[in-house]
């Protein structure tokens, strides 16, 4: 926030903030992202109005700065099982180095071998558990319950700081198969896996720095032959894979998320093969099968045999008589309803 350092608030203007938004509106960045500097503005001084005799203003004058419109969110990108096995397969095989830098000694080579498997593992948990990156981080040995099945998510790693997950509750994961296997092996390493370590930690003992590890997963990315997607994705691939098998309720707990809303987003990703047959058995026993009757040749005294329409797919049958001669308005589609 150059734009407001060492300025006193009551010298602040929506004049201002305007022209702020405007030369960011011709940076290389998303709407959304000026629309969340907006925000953090409006919050300061809105914090700031509430509290006129210490800070000296009654108005939060970015309030009436205009908000950006930000595009509509399109289907999630994601990863399908085999080929989060494939960035994980790249990790563990130490793919996602630079071969022009080989390890020096044989403990070095021993070190890497180790900082891969557990890339390998990290990437599969985040995959199938659908924590944050911080989440992931955060993961110690006493949050993982091999006999449950589950893992705990109880804090957050976030600009070199533990803190609260983003929703700010603890809440409880079911550890799938791929992931449990995953972190069993990480448990035999025989180092760091007390109740109290971090479960996907440095060397030596400590967290990870979040930068290298997603250059990692860019280079591992790349050996394995997958489209760019970002870390963030790996979560975006529990949600979608996870939909198809369960309600929305249960996944937005799982993943933590504050609205049902967000959760609905991964609907697009559920399976809707049985539909047509659902809507046709609808239409098509509502309308039930009629007994023929004869056809002479007056209609008044004698309707033609009414038969029985199959919606979408005989496009050429004949419909009903009694349809075609409903009213004055000409023919109607059976469902459309009456006026």
């Amino acid at each position: 926030m150059r734009e407001f350092g060492g300025q006193a608030l009551r010298d602040i203007t929506t004049e201002q903030v305007e022209r702020w938004l405007e030369g960011m509106d011709f940076e290389a960045v998303s709407k959304r992202t000026i629309n969340k500097h907006r925000q953090i503005v409006c919050s300061v001084l809105e914090y700031a109005a509430r509290r006129p005799q210490r800070y000296g203003i009654t108005a939060n004058v970015a309030r009436a700065s205009a908000k950006r419109r930000e595009a509509s969110p399109g289907a999630l990108d994601f990863y399908e099982p085999e080929e989060v096995a494939a960035l994980a397969r790249a990790a563990h095989e130490g793919r996602h180095r630079d071969p022009r830098r080989p390890a020096v000694s044989e403990a070095e080579a021993r070190e890497r071998r180790l900082a891969d498997e557990q890339d390998a593992a990290l990437f599969t948990v985040a995959a199938f558990t659908g924590l944050r990156l911080g989440e992931v981080l955060a993961l110690r040995w006493r949050h993982v319950s091999f006999e449950r099945g589950t893992l705990t998510v109880a804090a957050s790693w976030s600009a070199g700081h533990l803190t609260a997950p983003k929703s700010r509750h603890v809440r409880t994961v079911p550890l799938a198969t791929p992931a449990a296997a995953e972190l069993a092996r990480l448990a035999e390493r025989g180092r760091f896996v007390a109740d109290d370590d971090i479960v996907f930690c440095s060397a030596l003992g400590g967290p990870l720095d979040p930068s290298a590890l997603r250059r990692r997963y860019r280079r591992a990315q790349e050996a394995a032959g997958l489209r760019r997607l970002r870390f963030h994705d790996l979560r975006h691939s529990f949600g979608s894979l996870v939909v198809r098998e369960v309600d929305t309720a249960t996944l937005k707990a799982w993943m933590g998320h504050a609205k049902l809303t967000t959760t609905e987003r991964y609907l697009h990703a559920k399976p809707r093969h049985s539909d047509v047959a659902r809507l046709d058995r609808a239409f098509t026993g509502s309308m039930g099968e009629l007994d023929e009757q004869p056809s002479p040749s007056s209609r008044e005294r004698h309707p033609t045999p009414r038969r029985r329409v199959t919606l979408g797919y005989e496009l050429g049958a004949e419909l009903p008589n009694r349809v075609l001669r409903r009213g004055s308005r000409g023919p109607r589609h059976p469902m459309t309803p009456a006026a």
